[in-house]
């Protein structure tokens, strides 16, 4: 039960950063001292060989200069807290007899005849080795030097002290790395909770958010680090969804709205034919009306597919080499009885080289709706121009009208799905026109834009620039 309940707290974030602290300062601890030890060992070694190595040197002087009666007369006198009291000193013939023997205070122990052996080995006037003592884990280091008459002066010193401040040493470090370890359990816990605050603020956000508060943001401090960045960016997405829920409802309710219509047409027509008894006439009529409400729904529905597959690029495009200025010309062959009914002028300025590569049925389409707007929009009487402009690597297909206008604040909602501005809402029309637009576009890599007040205060002008290598 208790490890259970530890686990999920020994894999949090925090937890994680404290012990990795703690775990970096100790191993970095660790990793200097021991440095600094076999520095310090190494020193304190080196220190030895030179005492010794000039203790050797002094030695031999004094014995060449005075004899070897002074030097027995002058370790007679030693007390026993000189230095020189702590070595061992031996003079030995070269038979390996010994003619001096001064024995350490504290006193440790070698293997005589194993020192005379390993002397007689020895042929260099200079010579150094290490022994082990003879009881105890220490060893012996021993200096030695060949004297004019062929004697072989010895000294010898025991490591018992520098391996005493050597553990002393460790000893040190051992109770040190317990604070250490307390520093960095307690600067790992500090340095997580400053460095995660942001992301607590984050998670508590995102369940206010969870609990249904769409409003909720992220506080944002002064910083300029990537935890602030994070925070920012959450706020821009934060926006984005609320933009996009406020939006998805909105496009229910005109959805609602614009199917209700041909569907309660289609209910009434067929309610009215079965509650009458009228001849076949009637029937087919009714029948007729029921038929052209449910593929208004049907198109309508098929437009939202469409769109949803040019925004997802799921369906793939068929390419090909197409003049835009041919296009413009089939969709004007559809819609010039209609320009012609509300005496509207239509202006007509196409370049004979604007070719680009798309998918001719949904740029057709594309046309076809901004025809249609013009059409729509354009009081009788009114002027229609449309231009295609012919560049290196790009076509731009302009369609301009003298209607009343797009107020600025609406430029950006009318590519929204179901989105009719208050001028429109009196012309039918399912308000998915400039939406599939600008997906279909988009889906060519293309941009689209528009440009409203034109003149006066009145017009609007749509621009298409298509790509003529995708």
């Amino acid at each position: 039960m208790f490890l259970s309940r530890l686990k999920p707290t020994l894999f949090r974030v925090s937890t994680k950063l404290t012990l990795a602290y703690s775990l970096v300062l100790i191993l970095s601890s660790t990793v200097i001292f021991s440095f600094l030890y076999f520095q310090i060992s190494h020193a304190l070694q080196n220190q030895e060989r030179v005492v010794l190595e000039a203790k050797v040197e002094e030695y031999r002087n004094r014995i060449e200069i005075r004899g070897l009666k002074d030097f027995q007369d002058y370790f007679s006198n030693i007390p026993n807290y000189d230095r020189d009291a702590v070595m061992l000193v031996t003079v030995l013939s070269p038979r390996g007899e010994m003619l001096f023997f001064h024995e350490p205070f504290p006193n440790f122990k070698i293997d005589t005849e194993s020192l005379r052996i390993e002397l007689l080995g020895q042929r260099s006037q200079k010579f150094d080795f290490i022994m082990p003592e003879l009881y105890g884990e220490d060893s012996v280091l021993i200096f030695g030097r060949v004297l004019k008459d062929g004697n072989r002066l010895v000294v010898a010193k025991s490591t018992e002290g520098l391996n005493l401040q050597l553990r002393n040493l460790q000893k040190i470090f051992w109770w040190l790395l317990l604070p250490v370890a307390l520093i960095g359990f307690l600067g790992g816990l500090f340095l997580s909770a400053k460095t995660l605050s942001p992301v607590r603020e984050l998670l508590t956000s995102m369940k206010k958010i969870e609990s249904g508060s769409l409003s909720t943001r992220v506080p944002v401090g002064g910083s300029d680090d990537e935890l602030e960045e994070l925070k920012v960016l959450s706020n821009k997405m934060l926006d984005k969804i609320e933009g996009l829920v406020s939006g998805l409802k909105e496009a229910f309710d005109h959805l609602a709205h614009d199917i209700r219509t041909p569907v309660t047409r289609l209910r009434g027509r067929a309610e009215l034919a079965l509650q009458s008894e009228g001849d076949v006439e009637s029937y087919r009529e009714a029948l007729q009306s029921c038929y052209e409400n449910s593929d208004k729904i049907l198109n309508f529905l098929q437009v939202l597919t469409d769109i949803t597959e040019a925004e997802n690029r799921s369906k793939k495009l068929k390419l090909e080499k197409k003049f835009i200025s041919e296009l413009v010309q089939e969709m004007m062959s559809l819609y010039e009885m209609a320009f012609e009914e509300k005496n509207i002028k239509v202006i007509q300025k196409l370049d004979t080289h604007d070719w680009a590569l798309v998918d001719a049925r949904l740029i057709s389409r594309v046309i076809a709706n901004l025809l249609d707007n013009a059409h729509k929009y354009t009081p009788s009487g009114g002027e229609v121009t449309i231009e295609t402009i012919n560049q290196t690597e790009n076509v731009i297909l302009k369609v301009t009208d003298t209607g009343p206008g797009i107020s600025p604040d609406e430029h950006a909602m009318i590519w929204q799905k179901l989105y009719r501005s208050d001028k429109s809402r009196s012309e039918y029309g399912m308000g998915l026109g400039l939406t599939f637009v600008k997906a279909v576009v988009e889906a060519h890599d293309g941009k689209v834009s528009v440009r409203s007040p034109v003149k006066d205060g009145h017009g609007t002008e749509f621009e298409v620039l298509l790509q003529k290598m995708s």
